[in-house]
């Protein structure tokens, strides 16, 4: 069992916490959030410190981190923040619910995976994979760090899924196909074509729009 701070004090670390309290092996000690978004002292009936001043209430000897669990600026927030963690001593946590089948070869710290998701054998998980409810991962697919994967997503065999990329809920990925890095997959989509890097594609069209992920980078998700 080891000690873990969320980063975040809102739903998402709310949840997370539910999920860790329940049915994790680790114990949840204390939430973080970035100094300027501090309000309030404690959440949950745990300390919330900032972010800047992490080590000074739990030092990277004492605790492990989870998150952020948000797509905040398409998972780049997510990837920055572990970056930091990680030049600053802190170990991660990850979450595997245990009603989801996990045969994968690989997954990485910082993971957070909830119920009744398929991970089939030789799949690789890279670190920062946030997986919601009841998605399909099928053999010998690749998710590169740092993606988010909404409900009901199913993934045939062999896809590549590139980093920092957003999947919405209950989108299709045929066999063999590769979505490039920073790329945010709309709803509902199905995807039967190869997605060039940084792209778009809004249902129903599995074609990417005429312009770049960048702009769905400044969109405020709640």
């Amino acid at each position: 069992m080891a000690d873990v701070v969320i980063f975040g004090a809102g739903q998402l670390a709310e949840v997370a916490k539910a999920y860790l309290d329940r049915f994790g092996e680790d114990r949840v000690v204390g939430f973080t959030v970035d100094e300027a978004f501090l309000t309030q002292p404690e959440f949950k009936g745990l300390p919330v410190v900032a972010w800047e001043r992490l080590e000074e209430r739990f030092p990277p000897d004492a605790v492990k981190l989870l998150g952020p669990l948000s797509y905040q600026n398409l998972n780049e927030f997510r990837r920055n923040r572990h970056a930091e963690g990680r030049e600053r001593g802190y170990g991660f946590a990850r979450f595997i619910h245990p009603s989801t089948h996990n045969m994968a070869e690989t997954v990485g710290d910082n993971c957070f995976i909830l119920e009744n998701c398929t991970l089939q054998p030789f799949v690789r998980l890279g670190e920062g994979i946030i997986m919601w409810s009841g998605s399909h991962v099928g053999h010998h697919s690749i998710l590169e760090d740092f993606c988010f994967v909404s409900s009901q997503v199913g993934l045939a065999s062999g896809v590549r899924i590139g980093t920092c990329s957003l999947i919405g809920g209950q989108v299709g990925v045929d066999n063999g196909i590769t979505i490039g890095a920073g790329s945010y997959i709309e709803s509902r989509c199905m995807i039967r074509r190869d997605v060039p890097p940084n792209s778009v594609v809004r249902h129903p069209s599995d074609l990417p729009k005429p312009y770049s992920s960048a702009r769905i980078k400044s969109m405020k998700f709640r």
